[in-house]
């Protein structure tokens, strides 16, 4: 069974798997510190929340496949360099 993040689940998991603040995340998608952090309020938060774009979904999985693809080459490099 496959579980449904929310948007705000979705970014928070993301923020933290990547191991960054919320700026330094914002930067790296490349949106506004603020755009962010509405993006992450929850739906109820006072009409202050906003729907993140389709777009924005795509980048940050592209950015998170990006990241375990890398950690997994350099645990690769490490393990052929031990044997070496």
């Amino acid at each position: 069974m496959v579980k449904i993040m929310t948007q705000q689940e979705f970014l928070r998991d993301a923020k933290l798997k990547l191991g960054l603040t919320w700026p330094q995340f914002a930067k790296r998608i490349g949106a506004p510190e603020t755009t962010v952090k509405k993006w992450a309020l929850p739906d109820d938060a006072e009409g202050n929340a906003r729907e993140m774009p389709s777009t924005m979904w795509v980048l940050v999985r592209e950015i998170l496949e990006h990241e375990s693809l890398k950690a997994k080459y350099e645990r690769l490099i490490k393990k052929t360099e031990k044997t070496a």
